[in-house]
């Protein structure tokens, strides 16, 4: 299953413009450069960077699920969540780098050089796995609820057919058990190591656990369609078997887990929050900052962009209740918004007509804007319900050969104050022209090495996704001005993210600070800025700069395009250079455009 640095997803390759694929191969300034004629160099230094890649490839397919079930695989394992597999992983993610490290200094043909520093991006992110391990907890509902819920969407989607079918249906539910027993086994390590979840995620964190248990007895279970064909005393031995492991050793396993965090587990679990304040934190939020943005940038001058981020935003917001003429002030707009019946929907399915309502109005300008479309079709569908008490949204689930449609998970828990005045923004981000046109894009794509559909960067994999949207404007599907007013919220959510992570994880703020600053620059209800700012501080550190940093980026390369180019520059073709290498790290990418902006398109 995806790693909470792999939830959010990745990008696509260059379909549609082979005279522009043609340009990304020539030399260019900063890089190893290859002379005309060179050709037969060229060659001898491709076979390096793809056997690297083949390599990680291979560790890949043996080492995660997710991989496995992307490629096709028949999955027989789940992902080992040990500190010794862990310790495995920093190994072999060292050893890499040094073998990209030695090839970087050869001459590289540009799509050589940019897939090798792609994989030197992921090898540096893992080569201290061993040290960060300790500052993931897998009980909470973005580390572990993530983790555990995709088990189940896959268990509940593998095909039973076959006796093997059953055999190893069976033999992957023993492994989850061995799978809760190590979220058990960590956990008291890290106490053992003075790493307790803060006292006020504690309670997020039970209610993962109650959730994931219930959502096992309800998932896990095979009901009968599934065993059609099968002979009837072979089906039957088969459920019970799986009630039975369900009904007990499951059930147990996560009954034990909740019991670790008792009374003098909570008595001994700090009162503060973000990971400064562990022997170690705040070098492992440095290395998670470099690992999502893929920038070299510190939390002091993170903190100051949010800064100015909200304070631009709020100016735009203002404009806007101007021009709707409302003359009260900020919260009791906000107020406003949060009761209109227009933004509240009563069921699921009401969220999903608001969803595919909002997908209609921009489906007809993709054309103008895009020259290499999935194939994969996309859609909306709830989230498992017993994940939903700690999410404050949903997110996107990538196409898959046994389910090939991308779909954004969406939270229907609350609906009563679940305001939908944002939708529009969060569907574009979701899917399209988001998350779904650069993930399913990189998945079809057959002109790069494969792995490349399973190296995650989560600046540009959400910097894309607040692009898209904002491009939405472009394309006249925010015109509503409530649409608008929407997608400003969202914008100023994202900045407000850049403020209270780097405050909480390493200038100490309280959670009490980070929660008033949310409440007096976000639209979001107090439940939900409970779950996200424990999400930024004890759950997934560093991920929620991703957006806003990678927007930055991707509006600044636009800017730096349309400016260069001027009456050359074609927004089609600038896409496919961004979306048609596939997701990169912020720096690599940075080059990459440059190159491609000084080609002339």
């Amino acid at each position: 299953m995806p790693t909470r640095r792999d939830i959010l997803c990745k990008g696509g390759v260059l379909l549609g413009f082979p005279a522009l694929a043609g340009r990304f191969s020539q030399s260019h300034a900063g890089q190893p450069q290859a002379a005309a004629g060179a050709g037969a160099a060229l060659q001898n230094t491709t076979a390096p960077v793809n056997a690297l890649a083949d390599d990680l490839l291979a560790h890949l397919k043996q080492t995660s699920t997710y991989v496995q079930l992307k490629s096709g695989m028949r999955v027989t394992d789940l992902d080992d969540l040990s500190f010794d597999a862990a310790r495995r992983e920093a190994a072999f993610n060292r050893e890499m780098l040094a073998r990209v490290d030695r090839i970087l200094q050869s001459r590289l043909s540009h799509d050589q050089w940019l897939l090798a520093k792609i994989l030197r991006q992921r090898f540096v992110s893992r080569a201290r796995a061993e040290d960060d391990y300790w500052f993931e907890f897998l009980v909470t509902p973005y580390s572990g609820g993530t983790t555990m819920s995709g088990i189940h969407q896959l268990l509940a989607s593998l095909p039973l057919r076959t006796m093997e079918d059953l055999d190893n249906y069976v033999h992957l539910l023993e492994i989850y058990v061995h799978r809760i027993d190590e979220i058990g086994a960590k956990l008291r390590a890290q106490a053992a190591r003075g790493i307790r979840l803060p006292k006020p995620a504690i309670g997020g964190a039970l209610a993962t656990l109650k959730g994931l248990k219930a959502s096992a007895a309800a998932m896990l279970v095979v009901n009968a369609t599934r065993l059609e064909g099968l002979p009837s005393g072979k089906a039957s031995a088969f459920s019970r078997a799986v009630d039975g492991l369900i009904t007990g050793e499951i059930a147990r396993g996560y009954e034990g887990v909740s019991e670790l965090i008792d009374s003098a587990y909570q008595s001994a679990a700090p009162e503060g929050v973000g990971l400064s304040q562990y022997p170690g934190g705040e070098e492992c939020y440095a290395r998670l900052i470099t690992a999502y943005t893929g920038l070299m940038l510190t939390p002091q001058q993170i903190h100051a962009r949010g800064l100015a981020a909200v304070q631009e935003l709020e100016q735009r917001m203002q404009a806007i209740r101007a021009k709707l003429g409302f003359r009260g002030t900020r919260e009791e707009f906000h107020d406003l918004l949060r009761k209109d019946p227009r933004f509240l929907a009563k069921t699921p399915q009401e969220v999903e007509e608001r969803y595919l309502g909002h997908l209609r109005r921009v489906e007809p300008h993709i054309p103008r804007y895009f020259s290499a479309l999935p194939k994969a079709p996309y859609g909306v569908k709830r989230l498992d319900p017993g994940a939903e008490a700690g999410m404050t949204y949903g997110y996107y689930q990538a196409p898959t050969p046994l389910q090939p449609t991308g779909y954004y998970r969406y939270n229907a828990s609350d609906l009563a104050n679940r305001s939908l005045v944002s939708a529009a923004h969060l569907i574009y981000h979701e899917l399209v022209p988001g998350h779904h046109f650069h993930v399913a894009l990189e998945a079809e794509n057959t002109q790069v090495h494969p792995v490349r559909q399973f190296l995650s960067s989560g600046a540009f994999n959400e910097g894309w996704a607040e692009y898209a949207a904002n491009l939405a404007i472009e394309m006249g599907a925010l015109d509503d001005p409530y649409d608008r007013y929407g997608h400003l919220l969202m914008q100023g959510f994202i900045g407000a993210r850049l403020v209270v992570d780097t405050g909480m994880n390493c200038f100490g703020w309280p959670l009490g600070k980070a929660r008033e600053y949310l409440k007096d620059h976000s639209f979001e209800s107090d439940t939900q800025i409970a779950s996200e700012s424990l999400r930024y501080s004890t759950d997934i550190p560093a991920q929620a700069l991703s957006y806003r940093l990678g927007y930055e980026k991707f509006a600044e390369l636009r800017e730096l395009a349309q400016r260069t180019l001027g009456a050359r520059f074609d927004i089609r073709a600038f896409h496919a250079a961004i979306v048609g290498h596939g997701a990169m790290p912020m720096d690599v990418l940075d080059e990459h455009i440059r190159r491609f902006v000084s080609q002339g398109a």
